[in-house]
């Protein structure tokens, strides 16, 4: 029995007071202060959603493309798209180009999702090159193309017999 009263663990309550774990407040201040300084330095400088911004803006282009294939095709009617630098606008032919061909876009073609024919690249997100294209009744370009928007990879193509956009 001796020896098992030998064995017994120290008392931790003379310790707990001497190594009690934790930050003062001076050093939580201290890393507050850092992280906000870095905040305030590096967070503007990382261009976290550049790339997004420049996908949605390419697919919008694309999408916007295709709809104004579509509706000259549904509305046997040629549209006009003027590709800018940064915008992109809708205009629809009122006349039907059965005998000559419609060369007064007089109306807005209203784009799906929103009030208007025509839209902005956000900042920094440019188009090139700029063009006009035209899509007759049956759908056909008036010239096939391919653009890119800046930054975004893969080119929009738009072929040049059928239309297709990709």
């Amino acid at each position: 029995m001796a020896q098992s009263a030998d064995r017994n663990p120290p008392d931790r309550s003379r310790f707990s007071a001497r190594f009690q774990g934790g930050f003062t407040v001076l050093e939580l201040v201290v890393v507050m202060v850092v992280i906000g300084i870095l905040a305030v330095v590096v967070l503007p400088r990382l261009s976290l959603f550049d790339g997004f911004d420049q996908l949605g803006y390419r697919d919008r282009v694309r999408a916007t493309l295709e709809y104004a294939r579509k509706s000259a095709v549904a509305q046997r009617r040629n549209v006009q798209i003027t590709l800018a630098a940064g915008s992109v606008t809708v205009l629809i032919a009122s006349d039907t180009p059965e005998g000559a061909a419609a060369t007064t876009y007089d109306r807005n073609l209203v784009l799906p999702g929103s009030n208007s024919h025509t839209f902005t690249a956000p900042a920094g997100v440019t188009l090139a090159p700029p063009a006009v294209l035209v899509f007759d009744a049956l759908g056909r370009p008036s010239a096939g193309g391919s653009f890119t928007i800046t930054g975004s990879g893969d080119p929009i193509v738009v072929e040049a017999v059928t239309g297709y956009v990709h």
